[in-house]
């Protein structure tokens, strides 16, 4: 999880950094002065703390992206974490103005992972360590508490979502799908199947049940890889029609949080075992 969660972070910095000026610059749309006024009263932000100069932006960017690489490496795991936090807060509080819930959920998850082993597993740092003491290291069970802050935090989001959207007509009579689908600003591929009521409807429930059983359903082992690909389904049709950046990934990502790590084993030596074969077969076709 960590690793994909670092690539994500990447991603989310080259958003950043494709409109540093034009949303965090000194000059840009959003002025210190008036993020200041109109922003959230209680905030950290690095921006507020620094002088307000065109370097300082350019300055937490690439702040951002070395604590980045770090998380996906796993080079100092806990420290690249931290101020992958703190930085992407910082951008996040100089200007609320532009994030949607994938910013959000990203902040909160990185937040719990600060807290977590991450950098105990297919990590540089476990690599360094395996040197120092001379032999390999395998993977081991650590105290999970921050894991399931994470899979809680995953799982609260669906429920409130349910709940949030049955308060309204538009869920419960059945038309959502076929309004979100016509708002231009957000429609990535328009899909004339969704011209048809019976289709829409039953996509709109659909939807519903599928969020409620990723907030609640989950839970049971039975139950758990059908409901996250019910859920992956989902969010996997919603980054193909529609574009909200980073959201439909960041949950994906998050699933990872509710596999079992004995199933991450198995894979994990299938995997090998599989490898290891292939190998044995292609030096025999040399050899031969």
């Amino acid at each position: 999880m960590r690793v994909i969660f670092g690539l994500l972070l990447i991603f989310n910095w080259y958003m950043i950094w494709s409109y540093l000026d034009v949303f965090w610059g000194v000059d840009g749309l959003i002025s210190l002065k008036t993020s200041l006024e109109y922003g959230s009263t209680i905030r950290f932000s690095l921006f507020d703390l620094m002088p307000n100069d065109p370097r300082v932006p350019a300055l937490l960017a690439l702040l951002n992206l070395v604590a980045s690489i770090g998380v996906t490496l796993g080079l100092f795991t806990r420290t690249s974490m931290v101020l992958a936090f703190i930085t992407l807060l910082s951008f996040q509080n100089r200007n609320d103005f532009i994030l949607n819930s994938g910013d959000i959920v990203l902040r909160n998850i990185l937040f719990f992972m600060m807290f977590s082993a991450a950098g105990k597993a297919y990590s540089v740092d476990q690599w360094i360590q395996s040197l120092r003491l001379g032999k390999s290291l395998q993977p081991k069970m650590e105290r999970p508490w921050a894991l399931r802050l994470i899979q809680i935090q995953f799982c609260v989001i669906y429920i409130a979502t349910v709940l949030f959207k049955i308060k309204g007509s538009h869920w419960v009579d059945g038309t959502a799908v076929y309004i979100a689908t016509r708002l231009d600003e957000f429609v990535r591929v328009p899909v004339p199947l969704l011209n048809n009521l019976a289709l829409i409807k039953f996509m709109t429930w659909s939807t519903l049940v599928v969020e409620l059983a990723m907030g609640t359903l989950v839970w049971f082992k039975d139950l758990r890889y059908w409901v996250l690909l019910a859920g992956i389904g989902l969010h996997l049709g919603i980054e193909l029609v529609m574009s909200i950046p980073m959201f439909e990934w960041v949950m994906i990502t998050t699933m990872l949080s509710l596999v079992d790590p004995y199933d991450v084993i198995r894979v994990e030596r299938y995997l090998r075992e599989s490898v290891s074969k292939f190998r044995y077969r292609f030096s025999k076709m040399e050899s031969a």
